[in-house]
């Protein structure tokens, strides 16, 4: 569900608003765009911003979900329903031509988008784009830098989980690093108290301000969450002229819990998975005394974990766990001018991890 009201992306948003302006002038917005972090964190909904501004400005759109993608153009040749898929492609939404991306061939799909991007400035909205393959995301960044060099007024926006500039290195075209990244994080404390206030506003119901502050508490920045208590607070206090309390809060806290541990359980198992749990176990230990480590300060903790396990801690490994735990949003990098440290994804779910492995 998009919600309501798009809190604390005023900086993403003016960004986005700018490049947009340019296409809707004819003109190339510089450069392409990337968003990227943690599952939650609202990528999505900001990219659905995007759209919707962008056929304001009746700018065309090319809006491929999912990030699904061919692997190798062969199997199309002499394929009888390709020309339909083109077709479409040059002319329509591929959602709303009801086509599969995984089903498009690479090379002749940027080269359709190419086209299409002459006659009329173009946004090309790529969600999930970490599952792009390698062929399709190469051909997609390749057909950007053409239309740039060209000042064709077209630009991507791509968007994915923490992991998405690494997969795009992978791709081994250099010149997307130049792409203008914006990093989606959680939201500071008065944007997300403002995530569930206006919208319970704009719907004629009222929350106290404790009670609020209560809500981001819980939510700790985290928009998922955020969104959640907002549906819970709007379904769970139906009267109007009767402010929501703490009462309220306290009322629908084990439900919110409830469906919090449920996404745990999920992120819990993708750490199982990738052997990850005791690094997990180790990294949610230290963060309980601070807000914040550096670069080295994680090293050491991720190098500790790994050695009380017995498993070995050369600078590879240390460097692949955290770059795991990076890519699960289990730790968040954030940059504070010249200083970079990393903080929780999100706190809450590292007290999650210390529980269960308790």
């Amino acid at each position: 569900m998009i919600p309501p009201y798009l809190a604390g992306r005023d900086r993403e948003q003016s960004i986005l608003s700018r490049r947009l302006d340019k296409l809707a002038n004819g003109a190339p917005p510089g450069t392409h765009l990337i968003l990227y972090g943690p599952r939650g964190n609202g990528k999505t909904v900001l990219l659905e911003w995007s759209l919707r501004q962008a056929r304001e400005r009746r700018i065309d759109v090319v809006d491929i979900g999912l990030g699904e993608a061919a692997a190798d153009d062969s199997q199309f040749r002499g394929s009888p329903i390709l020309t339909r898929w083109m077709r479409a492609l040059g002319g329509a939404s591929l959602i709303g031509a009801g086509i599969r991306w995984r089903e498009l061939p690479p090379s002749r799909t940027a080269a359709v988008i190419e086209r299409r991007a002459r006659k009329q400035p173009l946004l090309v909205a790529v969600d999930e784009a970490h599952t792009l393959t390698v062929k399709m995301g190469r051909a997609l960044l390749s057909a950007g830098q053409r239309m740039q060099r060209s000042g064709i007024p077209a630009m991507l926006l791509l968007a994915g989980t923490p992991d998405l500039p690494r997969h795009l290195n992978s791709m081994h075209v250099s010149f997307w690093d130049r792409s203008k990244r914006l990093p989606i994080g959680r939201l500071e404390p008065v944007a997300a108290g403002d995530a569930i206030r206006i919208p319970l506003e704009d719907g004629g119901r009222s929350v106290a301000v404790d009670a609020l502050a209560e809500a981001v508490r819980e939510s700790h920045g985290y928009p998922f969450f955020l969104q959640l208590w907002g549906e819970l607070l709007w379904d769970g206090c139906p009267e109007p002229s009767i402010a929501i309390s703490c009462s309220d809060i306290d009322r629908l806290r084990p439900q919110f819990r409830r469906e919090r541990n449920l996404f745990y359980a999920d992120r819990y198992d993708e750490l199982d998975r990738a052997d990850l749990l005791p690094v997990a176990e180790g990294v949610a230990t230290e963060f309980a005394d601070t807000e914040r480590l550096t670069r080295q300060q994680l090293k050491r903790v991720v190098r500790s974990s790994l050695e009380g396990e017995g498993i070995a801690s050369d600078p590879r490994s240390v460097t692949n766990a955290i770059g795991r735990l990076r890519d699960l949003g289990y730790v968040w990098l954030v940059g504070q001018e010249s200083v970079a440290y990393f903080e929780p994804g999100i706190p809450s779910l590292m007290t999650y991890v210390e529980q269960n492995r308790g």
